[in-house]
Formats: structure tokens, C-alpha cells, sequence
């Protein structure tokens, strides 16, 4: 069978990244030849999001029809700003979590993981027949990059006239669409034809880094993603979702919104995500269960890992409140030391 046109640019693109110096796995770049002993003096590092995809909603009733399906709210969407968010089930359950952006009139991109971008087309698509607008899945028109670490800001200071200084703002720069979505973490969209040259651009002043740098930043900064491993398994303040601005209470109705705002003010939550460290070197993967020591009643799953440092891992776990002081779990089926460390922001619901 021949290969697609989509099967071909994504060969290219992962054939250029191999030139750069990449280690391909599963479809994305998971080392320029460093290792997580190096980690620490990465201070601004450029990753391929090879595991990211993006829908594409286009045409004048997009806004809208989003608006009644998202946790946020959409018309807060504008040139200048991005919004994170997730759409649910009628149970509030996630089907996806992303990242908004409006780069033109009538046409909102949402940034996720790339596997549930079709999921999601199938899961909302039928309501979208009482709209005037298309859903499709834009992952091979669109590259995307992240640059993070402690020094990123001043990196493409050096390289663009603009960069947002707050969270969730975009700038437009040379037809690539760029978004802080943290202190610490700037997110780049771009067209497959300008791809390789922002790369390069981005590679001036940014070190190559394999993707599980990204995650780390993102443990870091406490922003979990819905996954296949966790699709329709949470709702959205198990993943804290409240805390990062991609819940907004005061917006009309939305699929799965009664459930949502039951969890929000009858304080019924016992689950949310932690940042926990792990004394393991290989992260855990993302759905592996968690089980207490005491007794190996199972109390949460892993939303995301990492390595950290050489000597250690990282993770995103949603855990039961009683686990929050917790010195060792069972993650995965091994015993494992923890420390649960802070996160970025107020985890209260209030």
C-alpha cells in the first residue's frame, strides 16, 4: 500500500529531526544523545511534541459549538490569548484536555494528545451537524515544538521581536503561532512548509532535548494532559484543572457541566493530582496503578513521568486525599520511596 501524503511529510519531518542528531521512538524524539543526568544543565532545551496533535474546528459557528462543549470558556478566545480546557461526557468524565487557540476568524485549533484527536472528532462530531462548522484532524498540517527550562524566556528573546509574558497569552511570529502555557514553558504551532526553519531558528539558542525533558517541565509546572491510558477516567478537578484556569464556573451550560460543578461547590472530591518523587530511574507508565503500602488498596494513577535527574523520577498522580503525606507506595507493583513535592499553585476548591 502506498504511503499517504501524511505518512510522507511525517517520514521527512522525522528523517530531518534524525539529521539533528534524534533518536526516533515510537514516533517521536526521545534523545539528542543526552540522558537525564543531563538534565539539570539544560536550561533552555527545544523538544520535538511528536505526541501531540491538533483538531481544527473551522467556520463561523466554531466558537460557539465549542462553547458548548468545553469546561472553559471559549469567548474569552481572541488573537491575543490561548485557554486550556477539556470536553467530558455526559458522566464528566474527560475525553480530552487541550490547548485553545483562534489563530484566524472562524478557525480554533485545539492542541492534545495526538491519539484522542480522532477519538474526540467521534465523540462530539454528531453534535456538530446542528453548527456551522467541520472538525477534522489538522496533526499533519501543523509541527509542534516546546522550548522550557529555567533560562527559556531570555533564549527566544534573542530570537523573536515578541514572546508572551503571561500564561495562556500568543504572539504571532513569521506565520508561527507561539503560547507561554508556562512560567517556564513556551509552546510552539507552526506549518509543516516553516517547520525545519523554526527549528533550526529555535536551535540557535535552544539545546535539542529529548521529549521527556517537556514532561518534566510540565510535572513541574502541575499540568497533567488526558491520555489514552486515561480517557474517560477523570473529571477535570482530579486533574486540577480548576487551578490552571481550564474550568470556568460562571460559563452557560456544557456536556458533563452538572456533574462538573456538583464536584466543585458539595466539596465531594477525594482525588486530585500531586507531584510526587520517585526513587526509581525508570518513570512509570502513565496509567499504572498506585496502591497503598498499608494495605494495597489502590489509591490513584499515574498521569505522567518523567526522569529527573539521573538518580530519580518525576510523576503527575491523581492519589486520594489520604495519601498527601505518604513516604512509600506501590507504583506499578513496586515499592517505591515518594515525596510529595509542591506544585505551582492553590489546589483549594474554594
Amino acid at each position: 500500500m502506498a504511503d499517504t501524503e501524511d505518512t510522507v511529510t511525517m517520514k521527512q519531518w522525522l528523517s530531518f529531526l534524525t539529521q539533528q542528531g534524534a533518536t526516533i521512538t515510537a514516533g517521536c524524539a526521545s534523545s539528542f544523545g543526552e540522558s537525564a543526568q543531563d538534565y539539570p544543565q539544560r536550561k533552555a532545551a527545544l523538544c520535538d511534541l511528536g505526541d501531540q496533535g491538533v483538531l481544527a474546528l473551522e467556520g463561523p459557528d466554531s466558537q460557539k459549538f465549542l462553547q458548548g462543549q468545553s469546561t472553559s470558556d471559549t469567548s474569552q478566545l481572541d488573537e491575543n490569548s490561548s485557554l486550556p480546557g477539556a470536553i467530558c461526557n455526559p458522566k464528566g468524565r474527560m475525553l480530552t484536555s487541550y490547548q485553545a487557540i483562534t489563530p484566524e476568524k472562524d478557525k480554533l485549533l485545539l492542541v492534545m494528545h495526538r491519539p484522542l484527536v480522532e477519538t474526540t472528532i467521534n465523540g462530539v462530531g454528531k453534535y456538530a451537524a446542528f453548527f456551522k462548522t467541520s472538525l477534522s484532524n489538522a496533526s499533519e498540517k501543523y509541527r509542534l515544538m516546546g522550548v522550557s527550562g529555567p533560562d527559556c524566556e531570555s533564549a527566544l528573546e534573542k530570537l523573536f521581536d515578541a514572546i508572551p509574558q503571561e500564561i495562556n497569552q500568543l504572539c504571532i511570529n513569521e506565520a508561527c503561532l507561539l503560547i507561554r502555557i508556562s512560567a517556564q514553558q513556551f509552546l510552539f504551532v507552526v506549518s509543516i512548509d516553516a517547520g525545519q526553519a523554526l527549528w533550526q531558528k529555535l536551535a540557535t539558542s535552544c539545546t535539542p532535548t529529548g521529549d521527556a525533558y517537556w514532561q518534566l517541565q510540565a510535572i513541574r509546572a502541575g499540568l497533567a494532559q488526558v491520555k489514552t491510558a486515561t480517557f474517560e477516567q477523570f473529571v477535570p478537578q482530579m486533574l486540577n484543572l480548576q487551578a490552571t484556569g481550564a474550568v470556568n464556573f460562571k460559563k452557560g451550560c456544557y456536556t458533563g457541566q452538572e456533574i462538573v460543578a456538583r464536584m466543585q461547590y458539595l466539596g465531594k472530591l477525594k482525588r486530585r493530582t500531586y507531584r510526587v518523587i520517585i526513587d526509581t530511574v525508570t518513570p512509570p507508565p502513565v496509567g499504572a496503578e498506585i496502591h497503598a503500602k498499608a494495605d494495597n488498596k489502590l489509591v490513584g494513577n499515574v498521569l505522567t513521568s518523567a526522569p529527573a535527574n539521573g538518580t530519580g523520577s518525576e510523576i503527575l498522580a491523581v492519589l486520594h486525599e489520604d495519601q498527601a503525606e505518604a513516604s512509600t507506595l506501590i507504583i506499578d507493583g513496586v515499592t517505591t520511596g515518594v515525596r510529595i513535592a509542591e506544585l505551582p499553585y492553590s489546589l483549594s476548591t474554594n
